[in-house]
């Protein structure tokens, strides 16, 4: 349990108006949504603390469904690599699950809704949050991000089955090759994300680069 991470959590959560209260290693805020940040120690590298912090995410909009949504931080200290890892959920994760499990919503457009809808005929309101671009040089991105996500979502659209889902998609390089990938539906990788993610011409810059992009779709009819 990290006392720093529910108190920015709960500050994070005040500064867009949404009520929140602390139980033990939780944040509940309204609507039912409860946040718990679990923080894993990794071995320190060349000096530099390394944590993974998972924020373990429940709402009764996600009925029976795992939802861990997990960073890694860096830093000189271990608080500051809890608060590296902190800025990225802020960044990738957080006004989506805001927005999509709370009657919270933004004054800026920090996410965009989508209607999308399945060949068998049900269909979702979906929450989509920013693409979280990460690179250790200036300017320096994966490219083919914008022909794939169009592909990913209508393969969705296609195969999903009818309820609440989330969904994770991650992409990681390293000296212009691939350096690890998932794409996680429910907690679960999903095999035909997964293919069509690895099938993808992407191209990979110098250095590291990531991109990683989180969405909630839930039932249009409630």
């Amino acid at each position: 349990m990290s006392d720093q991470l529910l108190e920015f959590l709960q500050v994070s959560l005040a500064s867009h108006g949404v009520k929140s209260d602390r139980n033990g290693s939780a944040v509940r805020a309204q609507d039912g949504l409860a946040i718990e940040p679990r923080v894993f120690p990794r071995d320190t590298v060349a000096g530099t603390a390394q944590v993974q912090v998972d924020f373990a995410i429940e709402s009764p909009l996600l009925p029976g469904i795992v939802f861990l949504d997990s960073f890694g931080g860096v830093g000189d200290t271990a608080e500051n690599a809890e608060k590296n890892a902190f800025s990225k959920f802020l960044q990738g994760s957080f006004h989506v699950i805001v927005e999509a499990l709370t009657t919270h919503s933004c004054d800026q457009d920090q996410v965009e809704r989508e209607d999308w809808k399945a060949e068998a005929g049900h269909s979702w309101r979906v929450c989509v949050g920013p693409l979280l671009l990460i690179a250790s040089r200036p300017g320096s991105r994966v490219e083919g991000i914008e022909d794939f996500f169009p592909r990913l979502n209508r393969l969705f659209c296609e195969t999903m089955k009818p309820g609440a889902h989330w969904m994770r998609v991650f992409m990681g390089s390293l000296d212009g090759k691939h350096n690890g990938s998932e794409v996680l539906v429910d907690g679960e990788v999903w095999p035909a994300g997964q293919d069509l993610l690895g099938a993808h011409a992407f191209t990979f810059p110098p250095g590291y680069a990531s991109f990683r992009h989180l969405l909630i779709a839930l039932p249009k009819d409630g």
